[in-house]
C-alpha cells in the first residue's frame, strides 16, 4: 500500500475516494468536497486505510496484538477519540496504575517526564501564524508570500493538527505542488479552480523546477520551526527539493539590443505608456531599471527627495527609512547610491521631478499614482509591462519579464569587461566577501559612473546605437 501511494498516488487516491464516498453515501451524509471539513476527514480516512494495511501484516504475523490495540492506536494517531469506551479504564486498572506510580516515586532513580503531545493536536492555521510571528517585524508583502506558501499543507489536507502529517503526506504534497500551474491565483484560467481541481487538470505551464523548490524550502523551515517547538516529530519535508536542470542565469532571457530598440521605438512607447493621462510610472520606471539596473520593488516606491546630488553628481538614493513603511529594500546589500544615466538626464527625468514639486508642492512620491496592493507599488507596472506591453510587441515569453531588464544590465556590463565587484554593488549584491562586505564602503558615486552607468551604452551595431533622443517630451505641457 504504501509503495503505490510513493508509486502512483493519483491511481491510489482514485482507488480510496470512491471507496470514502461509497461510505458517506450508504451514511446518507452529503458533502461539499470543496470544504475544509471534507478534506480533513478524507485524510483521517486514508490515514486509517494505510494503517489498516499495516494492522493485517500484524495479524497474519500473529504478534498477539487484538482489535482493541488497533483502535488505541487509530485514537492515537488522528486524536479524533473514534473509539471513546477505551478511554475508560477499569478501577482495578487504574489502582495498578497508580501502584507502579508510587513505587517509582519512591525510588532514588531521577524521574523523567516526557514531553506533552499535547501541542502536537494544534492546528496548521494556528502554526503557520506563530511561524510568522517568530520572523519578527516582516514587511507586509513577505508575510503574504509565507502564507500563500505555507497554506498549501491547508489546500490539500485541510486545517489538521499539525502532529499528524507524516512523511507520506509531504511525498504526495510534493507530487500535488508540481502539477499547479503558473500564476494560478492571478491567470484567469485557473483562479477559479481549487488546489485539487487544478492538480487532477494535468496542465503544460506548470510553475518551475525553482519554484516547486522554493515551496518545499519554505515548508521545510516552517516543519523545522514546528519541530524544535515541540509541534511535531519530524520534518516531512527534508531533503524533498528537486534537481535544478538549468543555471539560474538561463533562467531569464536578457533582451537584446534590437528587442530593446523595438521596447523603446517613439511609436511602440509613447502611445502605449499613456502619459498624457498621468501615467508617468509606465514612461520612467523600465527606462530606469534599464539604464541603473535597478528592482521594480525599488523604483515604484521612489520619493521625490531620494535623488539627490551626491559631491557633484545627481544621484538616486535606495535606503530604507523607518518613517516610510511603505519602501524597504530586499537585503543589507541592497542599500547603495546610483548615479543618474546621462540619457536619462537628456529625456527630462531631473526636469520631471523639478516640475512636479513646482506643480504639486505637497506630493512626496515620484509615482503617486501607483496604488499599494499586497505589500508593494509594483503590481500596475508588472501588469503593464509582462501583460499588455510585451505580448502586444511579440517578445513576451516564459524567460522575459521586467526583470529582464534588469538581467540585461548584468549581462551588458559583463559583456564590456566590468569587474564582478562594480556590477554587483550597482545591482545591490553581495560581494560574497565578508570581510569586504562588512568593512568595505560603497564607492563614490563618480567611481561608480565612470565604471559601471556611462558604460551602459545599447548598440545594434558597431556604429549604431539605440536612439533613446526621440521619446522626448515636454513635461511641462503634460504634468498637470
Amino acid at each position: 500500500m504504501r509503495n503505490r501511494l510513493s508509486e502512483d498516488i493519483k491511481g491510489c487516491e482514485k482507488e480510496i475516494d470512491e471507496k470514502f464516498e461509497s461510505i458517506l453515501n450508504s451514511l446518507e451524509i452529503s458533502t461539499e468536497k470543496n470544504s475544509i471539513i471534507y478534506k480533513q476527514l478524507r485524510m483521517s480516512f486514508i490515514e486509517i486505510y494505510v494503517m489498516r494495511y499495516e494492522w493485517m501484516r500484524n495479524l497474519i504475523q500473529e504478534t498477539g496484538r487484538d482489535d482493541d490495540d488497533f483502535r488505541r492506536e487509530v485514537d492515537k494517531k488522528l486524536r479524533m477519540d473514534l473509539f471513546p469506551e477505551l478511554q475508560k479504564q477499569s478501577s482495578s486498572e487504574k489502582i495498578v496504575h497508580e501502584k507502579e506510580i508510587d513505587t517509582l516515586q519512591t525510588t532514588e532513580l531521577p524521574v523523567f517526564s516526557s514531553p506533552t503531545k499535547g501541542i502536537q493536536t494544534t492546528p496548521i492555521s494556528e502554526c503557520i501564524d506563530s511561524f510568522i510571528e517568530n520572523r519578527g517585524d516582516i514587511k507586509e508583502k513577505t508575510e503574504q508570500s509565507h502564507r500563500s506558501r505555507l497554506n498549501l499543507l491547508i489546500e490539500d489536507f485541510g486545517d489538521i493538527p499539525i502532529g499528524s502529517i507524516t512523511r507520506e503526506m509531504g511525498t504526495t504534497l510534493k507530487s500535488h505542488i508540481v502539477k499547479l500551474p503558473r500564476n494560478r491565483k492571478l491567470n484567469p484560467l485557473y483562479r477559479k479552480y481549487d488546489f485539487h481541481e487544478l492538480v487532477q487538470m494535468n496542465v503544460r505551464d506548470i510553475i518551475s523546477t525553482r519554484t516547486v523548490n522554493e515551496h518545499l524550502s519554505y515548508l521545510s523551515s516552517f516543519m523545522e520551526f514546528c519541530k524544535n517547538h515541540g509541534y511535531t516529530d519530524q520534518n516531512p519535508f527534508t531533503g524533498m527539493k528537486l534537481p535544478i536542470k538549468i543555471r539560474p542565469r538561463d533562467e531569464r532571457d536578457r533582451f537584446s539590443e534590437l528587442e530593446i530598440k523595438k521596447l523603446f521605438n517613439k511609436d511602440n512607447y509613447i502611445p502605449s505608456t499613456q502619459i498624457h493621462k498621468k501615467r508617468y510610472e509606465y514612461f520612467w520606471v523600465p527606462l530606469i531599471s534599464l539604464f541603473t539596473g535597478m528592482r521594480l520593488g525599488e523604483i515604484c516606491p521612489l520619493y521625490i527627495d531620494n535623488v539627490r546630488k551626491i559631491k557633484k553628481r545627481w544621484c538616486i538614493d535606495i535606503v530604507q527609512e523607518e518613517e516610510r513603511p511603505d519602501k524597504s529594500i530586499k537585503t543589507l546589500s541592497s542599500r547603495r547610491i546610483i548615479p543618474i544615466h546621462n540619457t536619462l538626464i537628456d529625456l527630462g527625468f531631473l526636469d520631471f521631478l523639478q516640475i512636479l514639486k513646482k506643480k504639486h508642492p505637497k506630493r512626496e512620491r515620484i509615482f503617486e499614482e501607483l496604488r499599494y496592493i499586497g505589500g508593494s507599488y509594483n503590481k500596475n507596472v508588472s501588469k503593464f509591462w509582462n501583460v499588455r506591453y510585451l505580448p502586444k510587441l511579440g517578445l513576451k515569453t516564459s524567460k522575459k519579464n521586467f526583470h529582464s531588464l534588469r538581467h540585461t544590465v548584468s549581462d551588458h556590463l559583463k559583456q564590456k569587461g566590468v569587474e564582478p565587484h562594480f556590477v554587483k554593488e550597482l545591482l545591490g549584491h553581495s560581494s560574497g566577501e565578508g570581510e569586504w562586505d562588512r568593512y568595505g564602503k560603497n564607492y563614490e558615486p563618480e567611481i561608480m559612473f565612470n565604471k559601471c552607468i556611462k558604460r551602459i551604452v545599447y548598440k545594434t551595431s558597431q556604429n549604431s546605437s539605440v536612439d533613446f533622443r526621440r521619446l522626448k517630451v515636454d513635461w511641462e505641457k503634460i504634468v498637470n
